[in-house]
């Protein structure tokens, strides 16, 4: 018996070799696709062609024994590698300067090696600069010597920090990556009336991001068509999902996705932290969506604290979908309490019909 069942795991190990085998021959093609990309300056991603390779999957899922959910899955990671490997391939691109303000902190470290590894020349300015990247020793040398300036300063000291910068008359484009863009609006359109090529960029991930293909990207345009013009070529051939809209549409879209998905995930794990059970004992009898909303939760409480303040207490709109939040989930309690189930219901196919629309 136990021969049987090693050799029969050893018919799995060889089929898995098999199948690693398969996929660095498909790697090896895609990488070919993207030297043809780069040839002819086509975008890295072509949606029609995913979606294509996804149907593929689906259609043939049954077949193999295995659920749609897992064929979408693996057509999703074979795709993702497959473009991360074509957006690493250099693009013929004007190489810029390029100085990091702040560029110590997490996102600022993110910066210059993004840029660092699209063939830029990338300098520091910051108190503590760290040793990857060489630093400046003032911020009117950097602005002299950059063609394109990233500010990557807590929320709450951007605005200054761009108010300097503007006094520098810098020569080049200009952007901040703040979360919250309320505090910087004024700054940031008089630096824009001035004819500076300023604009403000929000990256929808964290520093842990080791790529930008299909993450979001947000520019907003502070009145300058000309820097979000500047901006976007800096992307080429990176896949991110770029989305522009005008500075003052930033903040109240923010609220919802990162103001009340902090606030949710946070009242979490305060409403674990007084439950009355450790960690270690509901993990013993977690549920499917719980172990989903714990990893969520655990991964916020890992988080910047300053930088989490910062994002609720600086937004102007936070306040109101806070208590939406708190309406809403007010709602909930009383249709689990209502002895008519017809409450719990609508809510759920409300539900159901919002997400089925969007």
């Amino acid at each position: 018996m136990t021969d049987n069942v090693e050799g029969i795991r050893w018919k799995i190990e060889e089929i898995d070799n098999e199948i690693l085998d398969l996929i660095k021959k498909r790697m090896s093609i895609a990488l070919a696709m993207g030297h043809h990309k780069v040839e002819k300056e086509m975008p890295v991603r072509d949606l029609r062609v995913e979606e294509q390779v996804r149907d593929r999957y689906l259609a043939r899922a049954k077949e193999v024994g295995i659920s749609d959910a897992a064929a979408v899955e693996l057509s999703t990671l074979i795709v993702r590698e497959s473009v991360e490997a074509q957006a690493r391939l250099p693009r013929p691109m004007k190489p810029r300067k390029v100085l990091v303000v702040g560029g110590g902190g997490a996102m600022g470290q993110w910066l210059c090696r993004f840029f660092a590894s699209r063939g830029h020349e990338v300098k520091v300015f910051d108190d503590h600069p760290g040793k990857a990247f060489p630093s400046v020793s003032s911020l009117k040398k950097g602005v002299e010597y950059a063609d394109v300036i990233a500010v990557s300063s807590h929320i709450s000291e951007t605005a200054d920090m761009l108010r300097q910068i503007f006094q520098l008359k810098p020569k080049g484009l200009i952007f901040d990556i703040a979360s919250v863009k309320s505090p910087l609006i004024d700054v940031l359109k008089e630096g824009a009336s001035q004819g500076l090529q300023v604009c403000s960029i929000h990256p929808m991930f964290g520093p842990s991001a080791s790529f930008i293909f299909a993450r979001n990207l947000v520019v907003c345009n502070c009145g300058s068509d000309a820097a979000v013009h500047k901006f976007l070529p800096l992307l080429k051939g990176t896949g991110a999902n770029v989305i522009e809209m005008p500075v003052e549409d930033h903040d109240k879209l923010i609220s919802v996705v990162l103001g009340m998905s902090h606030a949710m995930n946070l009242a979490f794990f305060e409403a674990l932290r007084h439950s009355g059970f450790s960690f270690e004992e509901l993990k013993k009898v977690s549920s499917t969506t719980f172990d989903k909303q714990m990893s969520t939760s655990s991964s916020v409480a890992r988080e910047s604290p300053n930088l989490y303040y910062e994002i609720q207490h600086l937004n102007p709109y936070n306040r109101d979908m806070l208590e939406a939040l708190i309406t809403a989930l007010r709602e909930v309690q009383q249709a689990g309490l209502d002895e008519d189930r017809s409450h719990m219901i609508r809510i759920m196919q409300e539900g159901r019909k919002y997400f089925e629309v969007k």
